[in-house]
């Protein structure tokens, strides 16, 4: 199975997404419900989602009602950084100057521009430490974030969307760029269903493609 980036967001964040055609590097105030309500941080969280990990079957795939998987290659052509979740610089850039102190928070760093997909072997070394040790539902989002500080555009990088269904209307997004948006029913908070199961989920659907 492959390696995926995924970006949760709100319904009423696709919307704005979908309509500019880009995942913006900045958050808005109150939209973001991981950060305080006085923060504005120019920065786009994400996650590095794969396989086998431990206790995959018990997790959470992604936060919020829409999940937006990108490619990884993106990886290479950004600059990123990944820590554990609310280790986040307030300045992105600060992460890469020299005269900032780094502490071991900051799990792997790269200002883009590779010739090859970067190596995650430290970053993945930590998800697993980190999930191994905690052992409940919520221990993969815990685990890692990894953040950009450019706006993403989905028709270079975005592979699909998944809207969580949670029965009812079907709800329809205006979609310019015709990305592919599949309503999925999942389990309530997708507990039982799995990290496995999720990327066999993307990977069928890319297939279908």
């Amino acid at each position: 199975m492959k390696e995926y980036i995924i970006h949760g967001t709100s319904d009423e964040n696709l919307t704005d997404i979908l309509k500019s055609g880009y995942i913006e590097a900045n958050v808005r105030k109150k939209k973001q419900g991981l950060l305080l309500e006085e923060q504005q941080v120019n920065q786009i969280f994400t996650q590095l989602l794969y396989s086998n990990l431990p206790d995959e079957n018990i997790q959470y795939p992604h936060w919020f009602q829409c999940c937006i998987i990108l490619d990884k290659k993106i990886l290479k052509d950004y600059p990123f950084y990944a820590t554990h979740i609310g280790g986040f610089k307030e300045k992105f850039s600060d992460v890469f100057l020299k005269k900032i102190e780094i502490s071991n928070e900051i799990y792997v760093k790269s200002k883009g521009n590779l010739k090859k997909y970067p190596n995650l072997k430290l970053l993945k070394e930590n998800i697993v430490k980190r999930m191994s040790r905690e052992s409940d539902t919520t221990s993969f989002i815990h685990s890692h974030e990894i953040l950009f500080n450019k706006r993403i555009p989905l028709k270079k990088y975005c592979k699909l969307i998944l809207y969580r269904d949670s029965g009812g209307d079907m709800k329809t997004f205006v979609n310019p760029l015709n990305i592919s948006i599949i309503h999925y029913k999942f389990p309530e908070k997708f507990i039982g269903y799995g990290l496995n199961n999720f990327i066999r989920l993307i990977e069928k659907i890319l297939c279908r493609e």
